[in-house]
């Protein structure tokens, strides 16, 4: 099979949590990392199209025991069910302008800074 995107994905496992309403905050795991795009696995599932405010813990390429906690917006692009959870690809639109750098070394180029 070829990946016909434009960045390459880099697999990683990373904790993460996803505002689904006021109040209701479910834990993911994010899956892979690529250009302005992520994949994360949860138990609920996510609607298309909708804006959700995110929180990624991203270690440092060095150093993996040093993490950081990116607050971003992502907007889900689609989602499956797989196995007992779902899985989501979805696209980074607002992301902080400090933590650039530290996803574009794993594979997040080019995502859209807050």
């Amino acid at each position: 099979m070829i990946d016909s995107r434009s960045s390459p994905r880099s697999n990683v496992s990373w904790r993460a949590a996803i505002l689904i309403a006021p109040g209701n905050i479910v834990p993911a795991k994010l899956m892979n990392i690529a250009g302005t795009g992520i994949q994360l696995q949860c138990a609920h599932r996510l609607i298309d199209g909708q804006l959700y405010q995110m929180m990624m813990e991203v270690p440092e390429p060095k150093d993996a025991s040093q993490r950081t906690q990116v607050v971003c917006k992502a907007t889900c692009n689609y989602t499956i069910l797989s196995g007992s959870e779902y899985r989501a690809g979805m696209k980074l639109v607002e992301v902080p302008s400090q933590h650039q750098a530290l996803l574009n070394s794993w594979g997040g180029k080019s995502a859209v800074m807050a």
